[in-house]
This record gives structure tokens, sequence and C-alpha cells, in this order.
């Protein structure tokens, strides 16, 4: 009853009551043991309940054993993608300290068949820095990537055209609007003085749309089924969205607004006029068949980057199911989604947006670029325009830098009664603090009501008891439709009384009565969590820094306002370790040790206590220079080293010092807390190294995904060539770590022989029979909404030779990736070094750069790429000449792919399927020779690996070459067959194994069932795995039935 009430009244979250076997998990619950209790148990002390008892603890193991993919369940409704530590800390809840039984816990989660590894573990070369393997489950894999393929079905459905007459009149009107709102807000200022009429005129003349929003009304206002609007924080979203409605409702559809808060829900229809409600209201009313959409409406989430993956698939799914067209409005680097994944800024990349960043809602030109600075990753260019602007303050302690805020909240509510503040913090605790010392402040100046003798009165909240009274600022924290609040709303009392609290709602001005016995989700409105800020707009904000925010939460929290930003830090908070209260220093024997020579020392003692020495001789001039006192906290940082030459003529270096104080080491632990990133990931993120590891290296079974070795080589009976089952590449041992890990062949059929001499053969071969590039189908990088026309302008030059199906078709069929801004290479490209750039493309080569490229040096992977190519020319000649292979030639061109194994792992393998698949990469192999053969074989292996990304052209490669094995098979119809047929059988049954690995190929050939023989396309719950081994068998036993 409360989840449905809660959906009833628009809420935006869920109270999930089940128990865990109603949710399907067999996982005894842990008890949530506070920071008290946890802490003496780990004195040792006594505690009344534990995590959870032991007799559970082995239940929980036993039953993960069995059952591992219980915990990947709990994981995945949190994240997306996670890493084993995610996996470890999910465990440690569910089992206690016995070592034994966590490690096979483990384990058994590891080996889970619902486990699907995105990405390998690997070491950075330079840095030696570890980065986990990445995971995700075969549910999130599926669902991402479902919503992926019903966005690319959308953006390719062409029904909801808007005239353009239509468009252009919206604008107009809007247009029209805003400079209204100019000529309003100029006409004070003239009467003021602070403005010419000369000046007024000017500034009402050139108001009105940006170009910026402009493009974006013509984008989403387009025939596609779905788009996307990437907008910055104060960059006009919601004033582009009232001439998209406008334009909307003139051609006849009927626009629905929705978003995840309540607040934000209510600030959309606010400003763009679009009637909205939450998300969970929506699908409340879909669950009960009201209010379902059709191919009239036009659907728009705005704060779509909060939208999770799983809730935002159900309602990309049901604008598609429905034929209604879906607008995202979002900006992905503000607050990260709710739930698992990040899924508006993957579809955003995926089909092309609008982008709007000239930002518009502060008043001041470098707040606007200090904004555009947050907007863009760049947290601490945006920060040092605040700290020049003398808009960042530093406190003593928390408590001092909380008072701060209150007395300049206060002094401004003073100054500017008529307009608009807000204080935010992170977390609850500071945001009840402020609320309470902005109210005593004001009880002190006698500005608001003490006591109940003054109309003061006490009220039940959910968070506990809080006092109101008249003037009090108050949040609603729950929507409610009877009294028409969303939660994050904001009002000032007007009265209270037993049991009843009246407000005026901000920016409405309607008076509301609050029945307190009833509606309880009520608090303190001075000051609010940052979260509950998102999306909206105040004169001034007053932000209290924490070291629990990320860059999105700094983001958020300085552009909300107009006028000013103020941002107050607590020192102690950002105070670094390695700094310390200056105890002594001077020349003494290094390390104190009598017979050691004289050196520089400084000693330091942390906030514990500690003391920590450190020696160096530059140290003595780094103090004289920085001169500070006694008890002073400062940092020591080392600058490096500089050479220096010793009284005997010996040439050394010597580390270089450099003293900070207090102030800069706060400031730089300020700055790099604020810059962490938060963003979620989403398993479409990892797609590429994914199809890298399982589609790209031959000897993992590339070939035998893309096109398996031919049962007939030129001209002779099925090739007696061994064949390794895909089970032996599954229980090799895992020891090297690269991308290329796992090997593609478990999942795409048997794994060819390294004979170099035959692989040879085979690769020349294909190279000259091969009419089909690797990149027929893929289109490159759609991209923003601004490469658009570039595009529209080079789609209609008209189709190429040899394409099939109306252009319509074809982007009906374009795959995921396409959206991918991968850099096309061009025959005019030339080997490039290691850690090096390429040459502009704009700009022209000179006959200096020329003689500069070919006198520079190979790379080391450059040198394998041409190591390999002579060794495959040289076999090749050999074959030309219908001579054999020489043994030596084997051996070398086998030593050739090994050493281009070494420089950059996988790469074996991709040249050859390169070579195979990519007839410019073939070319080059035989007509080109010296650094352009080498420039365009790379360029060719960099062509292969897009191509190989695409999930769609893997499929196009696994049909065709599961048609062929289908077409061979019955053809060995007698008794001299049985053998031959068996082996392509058992290539063809390994292929459909291979799948149940791969959900990515799984999920694009549901709806080739047809083309894969089984006469219809598969239902969401079927696997196309099963059923490819189950016709496999029927055919078997169907042709011994006819004595075959």
């Amino acid at each position: 009853m409360a989840n449905e009430r809660l959906a009833q009244e628009g809420l935006d979250v869920r109270i999930d009551h089940r128990s865990h076997a109603e949710r399907g998990l067999e996982i005894e619950p842990t008890q949530h043991m506070g920071v008290a209790s946890t802490s003496m148990m780990r004195r040792g002390g006594s505690v009344e309940r534990g995590r959870i008892d032991e007799n559970a603890a082995k239940r929980n193991a036993d039953l993960i054993r069995e059952k591992p993919e219980q915990v990947l369940t709990l994981i995945s409704n949190e994240k997306s993608v996670f890493d084993r530590r995610d996996i470890a800390r999910t465990l440690h809840r569910y089992i206690n300290g016995d070592v034994q039984e966590f490690q096979n816990a483990f384990a058994s989660v590891m080996a889970s068949p619902a486990l699907v590894e995105l990405q390998a573990e690997r070491t950075d070369v330079e840095s030696g820095e570890l980065t986990l393997a990445r995971y995700s489950t075969r549910e999130m894999v599926d669902i991402e990537y479902g919503m992926m393929a019903s966005a690319e079905r959308m953006h390719g459905a062409e029904r909801h055209r808007v005239s353009r007459r239509h468009v252009e009149a919206a604008i107009g009107v809007q247009d029209e609007a805003i400079r209204r709102a100019v000529s309003f807000d100029t006409e004070a200022k003239v009467g003021r003085g602070e403005m010419s009429e000369a000046e007024r005129q000017t500034r009402i003349d050139g108001a009105g749309l940006s170009d910026e929003q402009r493009k974006a009304i013509e984008h989403i206002t387009g025939p596609e089924q779905i788009a996307a609007v990437v907008g910055f924080a104060g960059a006009g979203k919601s004033t582009m969205l009232a001439a998209a409605r406008s334009a909307w409702e003139a051609q006849g559809y009927q626009v629905h607004g929705a978003a995840l808060s309540g607040k934000a829900a209510e600030g959309l229809e606010e400003s763009s006029g679009i009637e909205s409600r939450t998300l969970a209201s929506w699908e409340r009313s879909w669950k009960l068949e009201k209010r379902e959409l059709g191919r009239g409406d036009v659907f728009v989430i705005d704060e779509a980057g909060m939208v999770g993956s799983r809730q935002l698939a159900r309602f990309v799914g049901e604008a598609e199911q429905r034929g209604a067209k879906i607008v995202l409005v979002g900006d992905h680097e503000q607050l990260q989604a709710i739930g698992a994944g990040a899924p508006f800024r993957a579809i955003a990349e995926e089909i092309g947006h609008a982008e709007l960043s000239d930002i518009r809602r502060q008043r001041e030109g470098w707040q606007r670029e200090a904004s555009v600075a947050f907007a863009t990753h760049k947290t601490a260019e945006g920060l040092a325009a605040y700290r020049d602007n003398g808009d960042i303050h530093f406190a003593t302690d928390r408590d001092q830098a909380r008072a701060e805020i209150v007395q300049d909240y206060l002094a401004d509510r003073e100054q500017r009664p008529e307009g608009t503040r807000v204080a935010m913090a992170h977390r609850r605790v500071d945001v009840r603090a402020i609320n309470d010392g902005v109210r005593a402040e004001l009880q002190e100046r006698g500005q608001l009501a003490q006591g109940e003798e003054s109309g003061e009165l006490s009220f039940q909240t959910n968070d506990g008891q809080r006092s109101f009274a008249a003037g009090d600022r108050i949040v609603f924290l729950e929507n409610n439709r009877d009294l028409g609040v969303k939660n994050g709303m904001l009002g000032t009392v007007d009265h209270v009384e037993s049991g009843r609290i009246v407000a005026t709602l901000d920016g409405r001005g309607d008076s509301i009565s609050i029945p307190t016995n009833d509606y309880q989700a009520i608090d303190h409105g001075y000051a609010t969590t940052i979260h509950k800020n998102q999306g909206a707009t105040v004169d001034r904000a007053y932000v209290l820094a924490s070291g629990t925010m990320d860059r999105h939460l700094t983001y958020v929290a300085m552009t909300r306002h107009r006028d000013s930003a103020q941002l107050y830090v607590d020192a102690q908070e950002f105070t670094d370790r390695k700094a310390g209260r200056l105890v002594e220093h001077g020349q003494a024997p290094f390390e104190h040790k009598d017979g050691n020579s004289q050196s520089y020392f400084v000693t330091l003692e942390n906030a514990q206590g500690q003391r920590s020495t450190t020696w160096g001789v530059d140290l003595g001039r780094a103090m004289q220079e920085a001169a500070p006192e006694i008890g002073a906290t400062i940092g020591l940082k080392h600058e490096g080293s500089q050479p220096v030459r010793l009284p005997d003529g010996t040439e050394t270096h010597r580390n270089a010092w450099s003293v900070q104080d207090a102030g800069e080491l706060v400031y730089a632990q300020l700055e790099s807390r604020l810059s962490r990133s938060g963003a979620k990931e989403t398993t479409l993120d990892y797609a590429k190294d994914f199809a890298e590891r399982r589609g790209i290296a031959e000897q993992f079974g590339v070939r035998s995904e893309i096109e398996l070795a031919p049962v007939q080589f030129q001209g002779q009976e099925l090739s007696a060539r061994a064949v390794r089952p895909a089970q032996e590449q599954q229980d090799r041992p895992t020891e090297r770590q690269h991308v290329y890990e796992e090997r593609a062949g478990e999942r795409a059929g048997p794994v060819l022989t390294q004979d170099a001499a035959q692989d040879l053969a085979h690769d020349v071969a294909k190279r000259d029979s091969q009419s089909r590039t690797a990149f027929d189908g893929l289109k490159l990088g759609r991209g923003s909404v601004a490469d658009k026309s570039q595009q529209d302008r080079s789609e209609g030059k008209g189709m190429q030779a040899g394409q099939k199906g109306p252009e319509k078709a074809d982007r009906q069929r374009r795959g995921m990736f396409d959206g991918l801004k991968l850099k096309p290479s061009v025959p005019t490209y030339r080997p490039e070094r290691e850690g090096g750039e390429r040459p502009s493309l704009g700009r022209k080569e000179t006959a200096q750069d020329r003689l500069a490229e070919r006198s520079r040096p190979l790379s080391g992977f450059e040198q394998a790429v041409d190591g390999y190519a002579r060794a495959f020319s040289a076999a090749d000649k050999q074959l030309q000449q219908n001579l054999p292979v020489l043994e030596g030639q084997k051996q070398e061109l086998h030593t050739a792919g090994q050493r281009l194994d070494q420089t950059r792992p996988g790469s074996h393998d991709l040249i050859r399927s390169a070579l195979q698949y990519d007839p410019q990469t073939a070319d080059a192999m035989t007509q080109l020779s010296g650094r352009e053969r080498v420039g365009q074989l790379i360029a060719g292996m960099d062509r292969e690996r897009a191509a190989l990304s695409d999930p769609n052209i893997r499929a196009e490669r696994f049909v065709q070459h599961w048609q062929k094995l289908d077409k061979e098979r019955k053809t060995l119809t007698t008794g001299w067959h049985v053998e031959a047929r068996q082996k392509v059988e058992g290539q063809m049954r390994d292929m459909a194994k291979s799948l149940e690995r791969d959900p990515q190929l799984e999920s694009a050939l549901r709806n080739r069932g047809r083309d894969l023989g089984m006469g219809r396309n598969l239902q969401q719950n079927e696997r196309v795995s099963q059923e490819l081994q189950k016709g496999i068998t029927q055919s078997r036993s169907q042709g011994m039935g006819l004595g075959l």
C-alpha cells in the first residue's frame, strides 16, 4: 500500500519493503550497525547485535557458492559496471570474518556465468598503475544494449515531422517574449540612472533566442522518434523547450513532460508550459493502462542525466512500442543517475545531440566562463576564478564555516529582501546545522518567534521534531497532489497552530494549509542539500564545501546563482595529510648520527601527534625563503632534482624542495577533492574493449566468429586441418593480462591451427576473392547537431555502387558504435611515433614535413609491423609462384607475429583479420613498401578494430559464415561424408555455444533468426545459442532417419 500511495502521489522514491525472499534473493539480510557499535566490536568490546550471526554467515557462504548471481543482483542494482572490490565489499556484508569462506564465495561469484567481463585488467606501461578488470551482469548488458538498439531504431524512424512554418512561428513568439522581459527589466534601471535609454534600446533589439537555442529547437522538432539535448547549467534549456512545445502543439502533437523528482517536474511545467509529472507517476499510469502514449504524443524527460539504465530503458521501450516521440534533455556532468548506469550520456553520444553551452544564468562574464569550466571537467579553473575574485572563504573549523554562511545569508536577506538566496551543503548534518544557526540568529535578533508563548510551535516530522514560526522558511520533501507540492519545493510560513502550518509557496504565491498529522515530510528551508537544488535558480548561493563532494556536485552547487556564489571551506577537513606543525628545523649531521655529513632537516608533527623528519641540503634554502615560524602548519613539496657539482668536481643531482603554507595546502586539497570524478558508467562504455577481446584475435577465434576456416580450400575436399574445441581454449590458464585476454574462440567456434603456411595461404586466397570491405554498412560519428548539415550533404550525393536498399533502410541497420567519434584513416596517413601525435589533417604537408617523416626512426610498433610485412611478403612470393613456403619462412612469419603481440597485444590477429576483410590493407601489403606500407597497414588495423567493435558487423559476418557452413553441411549427404559432416556440425555447434559468452552478439542476432535458418525471429526470453544448437541436433536426427 505504501508504494502504491507513493506512486499515486508521483513520488520519485520507492520503499522496497519486500523481504529478500520476495525479491528473489535467498541471501539472509544483515542488520545495520552504527559507527559506535562497529568501533566497539573492533576494539573487542561486546555489542548487543552483530552485522550477521555466524550460522547465517555460513548459510550465506554456502548459498553464494551455489547461486553466485544473488550477489551480482545486489551489486547491479546500484552499479552497471563494477570491479572485484565491489564484489568483495558486498560479500563482506553477508559473510563474517572466516577467510576461507570468503575466498570460496569470492571465487564462486567470479566464476558465475552471469558475470560478464567488459575489460580485462591492465597495467599502464609508463606509470605501472594497475587498472582492475571491469565487470557487469548479463542482465545489465541485455538491458543497456537493448535500450541502445531501441534508440537506434527510433532515430531511424522519421514519423514526427514538424512544419518549418510552425517552428519559425514558435521561435518568433519566444523572441518577442524575451524582448518584453528585457524591456521590463531595463525600464527600472533607466529610471535609477543605471542605464541610458539608448543602451536600453540596444539591449532590447539584441534580445532573443541564441543560435544554439534555435538549432536545438530545430533538432528536437525534427522527424526522428528520439532526440537529445545536452545543456550546461543555466544555458536556457527551459526557454528552448517552451518554443519547441509551441511548434509541436501547432503541428497537432500532444506534449507531455516527466522528471525524476517532483520539483524538477514542477520546474519543467512552470518554465516551458509542458504539463509534467514524475517518472514514477507515469509508470504507474501505464501499469494501470491509463494515459498510454501514442503516435501523436511527444514525451519530454527533463534532468535525464539522473535517470538510471533500468528506468530509462523502460521509457524508451514504451515510446518505441507506442510510436511516441521521446526527447531527452539534461546534462550528464551534473548529478549522476540515482540507479545503475549513465544511459542519457550513452544515448546522446550514440544518436547525436544538440548542445547548449552558451551560459545565460550568470550575469558576470567571468562567472559564465567559470560555469563552462565546471561543465567541462575543468573544476580547478572554475574554482580559481572564484578564488581570484575573493569568493572562497577559509575557516579554521567547520563550526566557523557554518557560522560565516549564517552571517552572510542573513546580511543579504536584510540588504536585498526581494532577492532570492539559498544555502547548500552535501551532508544532511551540515544542512541541519546551518538551518539551526539561521533560526537561532533570527530569534536572537527578534525577527523570529521563540517559544510557544511567542508563537513558535513544535511539530513531528519524518526527521524528528522541528519547531516552526511565522516567517520561517520551509521545504517540502515529498510530492503531495492534494497539497499541490512537490519534493524540493520551498515556501515561507505564514501561520502555525496545533496540527497545522499555513505557508506561501515560492514562485506561485498561493497559500496552502498543511495538516501536520497527515503530511510530515517538511523541514526548515534556509539551507537544503545540493541534490535538492539541481535545476534551481537563485540570485545568491552560499555553499559549504566538504570532502564528500566531487566535480558533479561542485558543478551543480556553483552554478545555481545569477549574481553571486560564495564557497566556504573548513580548513581542517581539507588539511593535507603530509602537512604538519613545524616543530624544529636546522643543520645537523644526517639522521642526527655523529660522523655523518651535515645536512638540513625539518621536523613536522601531524594532527595525531606523530613526528616525521625530512632531510635535504636544499631544505635550508627553501626554509629561508619561506621563513615559517615554529608552530606554523606547513608542507614540504618535492620539486624534483637539479644538477650540482660537488667540491671535488663530481657532478650529481640534488633534491629540490619548496615550502607550502597552510593556505596553499588547504586550497590544493580543496581543488583535488572537488575535481574528483563520480561519473557513472554503462556497459556501453566498454563496448570497444569487449569487442576487441572477444572479436579480434584470430588465434582466439576471431576467424571462427567472423569467417571460420573454409571446409574446402582451393577446390580440395574438406580440409584436414585439425581444430581444437572451444572448451580447450576456455580451460587455458589466463596468465597474460591484456585486453585480448579472454579468447573469442570461447564463443565463436574452433580455433585454427598455428601452421603459418596454411594461414598465409588462406589469407592470400581470401585477399584476392574478398569483395566486401569491413566498413560496409558502418557509418562513423553522427556527432552533434552541428555536424548534421555536413552529413546530410554527403548523404545526398547518392548511394555508392553495390549499396543495397534505400538510405532509410541503411540507417535502420546502423550499429551502436556509429556514434563513436573514431578518427578515420586517410590515404595520406603516415606512420606515427608511439606516444606522439599524427599531423593535423587540416594542414597541408610541406616538403620539410615529408623529409622529417622519412628521417625519423620507426617506433617499436612500426618496426614490428614492418617485420611482419617483410616476412609475409617473402612467403607470399613463394605462393604466387606456386612454390611451397620454406620452413625458414614459416618460422620467420611466426616469430614476426609474436613480436607484433609483444609490442601491442592482439596486433597479430588484428592485422590478419584486416588482411582478410579489408581490401585496402591487402593491397598495401602487396603493392606498397617501406614506410608507406607500414602506415597503410596500421591504418587498416585501425579500420578493422573499429569494424569489429560493431556487434552488427560481427553479426553479419557470423550469419554469412553460418549460412556457408550450413550450405556445406547440406551437401555432405552420403556415407562417405559422415566424418566431414560431423566436423562441420562441430564448428557450427561451437559457434552457437560461443554466443553464451557474448551477449552483445547474441542480442544483435536475435532478429536474424530467419537468416540463421530458424524460420522466425526470436522472442525476448529465447536464446539464439540454444535455438541454433537445437536446430543442429534436429537436423542430425532427421539425417540419421533418412539413412544418412
